[in-house]
């Protein structure tokens, strides 16, 4: 097993409002994923996973973040590159989105539409942690 590769990932499950924000990527995921996706990306060398999600909020999106808590995890095993992923709850410190040229489109979806957008692999891995914000109860 000589030349494997790992590549660390951050997302971003931003809620506002109740709702989640997804963006649209220009091509659909060569893992089969679909257009829509959370917000997030690679680390770079030296870079803590909190520093790299704030980063890649920022570029993706314009948002200032708080990050919550780390949330749930994944991994995605290809020939020679393996992703390992931690994703993260986090709240918005301003509204102002505007998006990087990865993307085409965002949207704040309600809880009960991400079905419709997100692959069910992704849907799966945010939905507890949705139920479990909806019950902290933090935006009223």
């Amino acid at each position: 097993m000589e030349n494997i590769r790992f590549h660390i990932t951050v997302k971003a499950i931003v809620i506002y409002n109740h709702k989640v924000l997804i963006l649209k990527k220009i091509k659909p995921s060569t893992d089969g994923l679909g257009y829509w996706e959370l917000p997030g990306g690679g680390l770079e060398y030296g870079e803590t996973p909190h520093q790299a999600l704030t980063r890649e909020l920022k570029e993706e999106t314009n948002l200032d973040i708080k990050i919550l808590k780390p949330v749930y995890t994944f991994t995605a095993i290809r020939p020679h590159y393996q992703t390992v992923g931690i994703g993260f709850l986090t709240i918005p410190t301003n509204d102002n989105v505007v998006i990087s040229d990865e993307h085409t489109d965002f949207k704040f979806v309600h809880p009960t539409e991400l079905k419709e957008y997100l692959n069910q692999q992704i849907y799966n891995d945010i939905i507890i942690t949705l139920q479990e914000y909806e019950n902290m109860k933090l935006e009223e």
